[in-house]
């Protein structure tokens, strides 16, 4: 009994040690806020020629199907800048600005391709603080029926 007593101090306090490890201020207290995995070249490029988010943030995931792509990114620019960016980076893809909607906890950002709604971006609170995710889904200008007249 007298054995017990002694080793349940011990291992509380490992235990103890464990969990403040887990959470200091340095790791931010959980292990989906490590740094966020780029994605593979084989996945980027499948992204619209000209279109780059070197000064947005890191591509996390790019999937291209039948008419669209799609690209997800951390950042951890602020949300009014960010905006700013995507709106750059996909124009500089060709596509045109139709417009965007801000909130400050989450905003969108609308493209059109040609006569064609073309896609939008939405930025999002991450699930780690200062960071937010994005989701862009643009189609492929090449995939849309030529305009009627």
């Amino acid at each position: 009994m007298v054995e017990r007593g002694v080793r349940a101090p011990a291992l509380m306090g490992a235990v103890a040690a464990l969990v403040a490890a887990g959470c200091s201020a340095g790791s931010g207290g959980d292990a989906a806020c490590a740094a966020p995995t780029p994605a593979p070249p084989a996945e980027t490029a499948l992204m619209p020629a000209g279109l780059s988010f070197d000064h947005i943030g890191t591509v996390t995931h790019v999937v291209s199907t039948q008419g669209h792509f799609t690209v997800r990114a951390v950042t951890t620019k602020p949300i009014d800048e960010v905006t700013v960016l995507i709106q750059d980076a996909v124009t500089a893809a060709g596509y045109r600005p139709a417009g965007m909607d801000n909130e400050g906890f989450e905003a969108e950002v609308f493209f059109t391709s040609g006569a064609y709604a073309a896609g939008q971006a939405l930025v999002r609170r991450g699930d780690c603080e200062g960071r937010w995710d994005i989701d862009l889904v643009l189609i492929d200008p090449d995939s849309a029926p030529p305009p009627t007249t």
